[in-house]
C-alpha cells in the first residue's frame, strides 16, 4: 500500500508541476538527445527536465541510435546515459540537479518492445536506487515511449517504468497512474514550420488537443514540432507542459528567461491629441525641449505602443527622422559619448563627457546658451551625474568620476537640475550640503513637493535613490511632476529655454533584458511627453524633440495583442547595439528634425531652430 501511494503521489506531482504555466528549464526536453555533441551533458548542463534516447536491442546489448544502421558499440545506454546519471548524484549531493530540478529520461524503444523492455529491466537492476522514487524522492523518473507493451501489460513490469501515453487512447485507473505524459506527433494537426503563425483551423486542432489531454489529467507533449523560437513561445502559449528542441540552448535561452520577456496588464494612460497648430512652421523657437529616452529604440516604443493598448503621445508627433549613434571609437556608443553629441554637436569616444576625442574640453548647449542669457535644465529618473545628464554640464575623461561631476554641477550653467542621487551628493559635497550651495547661489530641495518652482534662480533637486527608483519600486509620477515644475520655473524668465529630460531607465530593463520593467519606464517616459506636448500647444514657440542615444538589448518583439496589451519579446545582448534610433520632432522647425544623419547633427538642429549660431561662440562659453 506504501508503495502505490508514493507512486500515486509521484504521478500526481507530476502532471501538477505540468499543469502550472510558469515555464522553466524543467520543462524542457532535449529531442533525440544522442545526437548532441555530447550526449546528456549537454542537456544536462542546462538543467532540462527531460532527456531522450532512443535505444536498439542487438545481441542482448542496449544501444542508442536512431536507426539500427547508425548502432556503434561504443554507444551503449548504459554509457551515454547511465553512468552520466550517476556521476550526477555523485557531483549534486544525491540529486541529479543541485538545484532539485527534476530529471526524466524518455526512452524511446525502437526495437521488438517487450524483449527490449525486458532487457533495460535487467540493465537497470544495479542502478535502482538512482530510478526508484517509493526509494529514492529524487530519483530520475524512466518515461517509457515507442514500441511499448499494451496498457494491460504494464503490470509486468518493474513499478519504476512509467509511459508516455496517446491523445486518442483511455487508461483504466489500475494504470493511469503510470502514464507520466501524453504525447502525439505535431504533424497530425498542424504542417506550420515556425514561422509567422498557424493557420486558423490547424491552431483549432492544436488547441482540442492539449485542451483534451488537459481533461484527462495529463501534461502534454508534440514531438516534431519545429525547433524554432516562434514555436516554443507559441507552444508555451497554447499549453504545452513539455517543449521539445533540437536546440538546447536555444530553448534555455527562451526557458531561463521567459518570466522576464512578457509584459501585460500594466495601467494605460491617456493620450494627448496635439492641435498640430505650430507644427512645422518657421516660427523661432523661443523653448526647446529634449526628450532623450535611454537605450530606447523603435522596438522599445512599440513594446510601450502595444502595452498601452495601442497609441502613444510619442507616436502622435509627425515629424520623423533616424539617428546614427556610433561614437569615434566604437561601433555603439555608450551613453557618455551618446549626450556628449547630442549636448555639444561632436562625436566622441566612449565614457567622454563634455569632451571631444581629442580629450579637450569643448562647450556644451547649456554653456552656449546661458551666454545668449537663455536658461537650460535637465531632469533625469536616475542619479543626476548618470552620462546622460553629466553629458550637459561636465567635462570629464571618464563618465565614472562622480565626485568630479558633482563639483562640475555646483559650478555649472544650469539653471536647473533634477534627479537621484542625493545620498552621493552629500558625501561628496564637503561641509554643510545646503550651506556650501548657498553660498554658489543655489537654492537646493532634496523633495519634489517642497520645490518652489514661483522662484527663480540656480536650483538643484535632488533626491534620494529611493525616491527616484523605478517605475516598478513605486516612483510614481515623479518625472511628469518634475516636468510640470521645470517648465513653470524655466518659462517665468521669458528669454526662452532648453529642458533635457531623460528617461534613463529605459536603458536598465534592456540591460537586465527584462521587458515588463522595460515597458513600464517607456510608458512613464510617453506619459511625460504628453504633458511636454500640451505645453507645446499652449505656448506655440515650443519645440519638442524626442530621441534615444542609442538602443541597449536589441529587442525582438515575438508576439503580442495590442487589443489586450500584452506582449513577448527576445534580446539579442545585455550591451548597447549599433541600431540607429528614431527622432521624433514637434512645434517650429519640428520638419529639420527630418532624415537621417548623424547623431550630433540635432545639437545644431537645436541650435538652428532656436536661431543660435554655435560658430560664433567659443569655449570661453564656458
Amino acid at each position: 500500500m506504501k508503495k502505490i501511494l508514493l507512486l500515486c503521489s509521484a504521478w500526481l506531482s507530476v502532471n501538477t508541476y505540468a499543469q502550472t504555466k510558469t515555464y522553466t528549464l524543467a520543462n524542457a526536453h532535449s529531442h533525440n538527445d544522442y545526437e548532441r555533441q555530447t550526449p546528456f551533458y549537454q542537456a544536462a548542463a542546462l538543467q532540462f527536465g527531460y532527456i531522450e534516447a532512443d535505444i536498439h536491442l542487438k545481441d542482448g546489448e542496449l544501444y542508442v541510435a536512431h536507426d539500427s544502421r547508425d548502432i556503434k558499440t561504443s554507444r551503449t545506454f548504459k554509457t551515454l546515459y547511465l553512468e552520466p546519471v550517476v556521476r550526477q548524484f555523485a557531483l549534486n549531493d544525491g540529486k541529479a540537479y543541485a538545484g532539485g530540478t527534476p530529471l526524466r529520461l524518455l526512452i524511446d524503444i525502437k526495437t521488438d518492445g517487450v524483449p527490449t523492455l525486458q532487457a533495460l529491466q535487467t540493465l537497470l537492476l544495479p542502478y535502482r536506487q538512482y530510478f526508484d522514487p517509493s526509494v529514492n524522492p529524487n530519483a530520475v523518473q524512466v518515461i517509457l515511449s515507442g514500441n511499448i507493451p499494451p496498457a494491460g501489460a504494464w503490470g509486468d513490469f518493474d513499478k519504476l517504468f512509467y509511459f508516455d501515453g496517446r491523445p486518442d487512447s483511455s487508461y483504466p485507473a489500475a494504470v493511469k497512474q503510470r502514464v507520466a505524459l501524453v504525447s502525439t506527433d505535431f504533424h497530425l494537426y498542424s504542417k506550420w514550420n515556425g514561422k509567422g503563425t498557424f493557420l486558423p483551423a490547424e491552431l483549432e486542432k492544436v488547441k482540442d488537443v492539449i485542451s483534451k489531454v488537459h481533461q484527462q489529467g495529463f501534461p502534454f507533449r508534440f514531438w516534431g514540432a519545429p525547433s524554432a523560437k516562434t514555436c516554443y513561445y507559441k507552444l508555451m502559449d497554447l499549453g504545452a507542459d513539455v517543449i521539445g528542441t533540437d536546440y538546447p540552448e536555444d530553448l534555455a535561452d527562451v526557458l531561463h528567461n521567459t518570466a522576464r520577456t512578457r509584459t501585460g496588464n500594466l495601467p494605460v494612460h491617456p493620450v494627448y491629441t496635439p492641435t498640430y497648430a505650430s507644427d512645422a512652421t518657421r516660427v523661432k523657437s523661443k523653448n526647446v525641449i529634449l526628450f532623450i529616452g535611454d537605450g530606447t529604440g523603435l522596438a522599445e516604443m512599440f513594446a510601450g505602443y502595444t502595452a498601452n493598448k495601442g497609441d502613444l503621445n510619442l507616436f502622435r508627433m509627425r515629424q520623423l527622422g533616424l539617428s546614427k549613434t556610433a561614437s569615434t571609437d566604437n561601433y555603439h556608443t555608450d551613453s557618455a559619448a551618446g549626450a556628449t553629441a547630442l549636448s555639444s554637436g561632436s562625436k566622441t569616444n566612449n565614457r567622454e563627457i563634455g569632451m571631444d576625442n581629442t580629450y579637450h574640453s569643448i562647450p556644451v548647449l547649456p554653456e552656449i546658451l546661458a551666454a545668449k542669457g537663455i536658461p537650460s535644465g535637465v531632469i533625469v529618473t536616475e542619479e543626476i551625474t548618470g552620462a546622460t545628464p553629466a553629458g550637459f554640464y561636465g567635462h570629464t575623461a571618464d563618465r565614472d568620476n562622480t565626485q568630479v561631476l558633482h563639483q562640475q554641477l555646483i559650478n555649472s550653467k544650469l539653471q536647473l537640475a533634477v534627479g537621484g542621487g542625493k545620498e552621493d551628493f552629500a558625501r561628496d559635497v564637503k561641509g554643510d550640503l545646503r550651506q556650501t550651495l548657498a553660498q554658489s547661489g543655489i537654492r537646493f530641495y532634496d523633495d519634489l513637493t517642497a520645490w518652489d518652482a514661483a522662484t527663480q534662480g540656480r536650483t538643484l533637486v535632488i533626491l534620494s535613490d529611493k525616491t527616484v527608483t523605478s517605475m516598478r519600486d513605486g516612483r510614481g509620477s515623479y518625472l511628469k511632476d518634475a516636468l510640470k515644475k521645470a517648465l513653470q520655473q524655466l518659462n517665468a524668465s521669458g528669454k526662452g529655454f532648453f529642458l533635457m529630460v531623460e528617461g534613463s531607465r529605459i536603458d536598465h530593463g534592456g540591460h537586465h533584458n527584462d521587458l515588463d520593467y522595460l515597458v513600464r519606464e517607456m510608458l512613464d517616459f510617453d506619459d511625460t511627453i504628453g504633458e511636454a506636448l500640451r505645453f507645446a500647444d499652449k505656448d506655440k514657440q515650443t519645440t519638442i524633440v524626442v530621441t534615444a542615444d542609442h538602443e541597449t538589448g536589441g529587442l525582438a518583439l515575438m508576439d503580442g495583442s495590442i487589443a489586450d496589451g500584452t506582449l513577448r519579446g527576445h534580446f539579442a545582448t545585455n550591451d548597447h547595439t549599433g541600431i540607429p534610433v528614431m527622432v521624433f520632432a514637434y512645434g517650429p522647425n519640428s520638419q529639420e528634425f527630418q532624415g537621417v544623419y548623424e547623431n550630433n547633427e540635432i545639437f545644431k538642429k537645436i541650435l538652428t531652430a532656436m536661431g543660435v549660431h554655435a560658430k560664433a561662440l567659443s569655449s570661453k562659453a564656458r
